[in-house]
């Protein structure tokens, strides 16, 4: 059961990511933008309706696509096995190999009726002169077409999410700027990154999430001492959205995790923080 102290904090996960440093009683403590995000996850959303009758996507792993590397590519929702095509109309470039399309497996909580029930498997080569921004791509099935939208970045300002980061002392450090694509790869796993940050700035922090449907992302904020400042749950979509403005300089850690403690396969997010100007 959750309960909230205050604003939105969550005193169990807290106990999650903090860490050592700040704890008393020697308990491990645990602890872009809002139009992207809605560009981003409208065409995942359309999947609501718990019958599909042509083929549509639910979910992608990674949550986002980095231009200059090839990545392996999965897609989950309706109608996809037999798919015989996965392009990009606005970038030819990008180079796709299809590995297979197949039964998604039950996923965790929730009914494959609502989030689909097959998953496609892609090799896929982006050049480093592919444009980064929002990108549609198209699977072609035997049933139709399904569509949706991809961000691509740009690999200097891209880092992937490392563990073990589930605490304050083992905070994966990283740049105002720069986005991270991370998993929460268990139930109850808790993702820290820590940030430099200056007094009385304001940040946006934007975590989009690889599918809304199969998971709820809450993203938490504490300061230098593991004093919460800040949480969001949802924003103007499943994906949540803050706003925060710091009152000292020092490092703030954020945390990303499920919203329902739920982790595993499509539970990949996209997470970037930036100052407002």
């Amino acid at each position: 059961m959750r309960h909230a102290v205050a604003r939105g904090f969550d005193w169990a996960r807290f106990l999650r990511c903090a860490d050592g440093p700040f704890s008393h009683t020697g308990l491990s403590i645990l602890t872009f933008t809002a139009l992207l995000l809605l560009a981003v996850v409208g065409p995942h959303l359309q999947a609501q309706s718990p019958v599909a009758t042509a083929p549509s996507i639910t979910a992608s792993e990674p949550a986002a696509l980095v231009r200059g590397r090839k990545e392996t590519f999965k897609l989950r929702g309706f109608e996809l096995k037999g798919a015989t095509q996965l392009r990009f109309p606005s970038a030819e470039q990008i180079v796709v190999e299809l590995k297979e399309t197949s039964d998604a497996g039950q996923a965790k909580g929730l009914e494959n009726k609502v989030v689909g029930d097959k998953q496609l498997v892609a090799e896929i080569t982006l050049p480093a002169d592919v444009p980064t921004g929002l990108i549609e791509y198209v699977v072609v099935t035997p049933a139709g077409e399904a569509k949706s939208k991809i961000i691509v970045l740009a690999s200097e300002l891209t880092f992937d999410e490392r563990e073990p980061n589930d605490g304050f002392r083992d905070a994966q450090k990283l740049t105002i700027g720069q986005a991270v694509r991370g998993s929460i790869q268990g139930d109850k796993d808790v993702d820290v990154f820590a940030y430099p940050s200056v007094a009385g700035q304001q940040y946006r922090i934007t975590v989009t999430s690889g599918g809304p449907l199969l998971m709820d992302v809450a993203v938490q904020c504490y300061d230098a001492r593991g004093q919460f400042l800040a949480a969001a749950d949802d924003g103007p979509t499943r994906d949540p959205v803050m706003l925060l403005t710091t009152k000292a300089e020092g490092p703030i850690y954020v945390c990303v995790s499920s919203s329902h403690d739920l982790g595993g396969p499509w539970h990949s997010y996209l997470m970037t923080i930036e100052e407002v100007k």
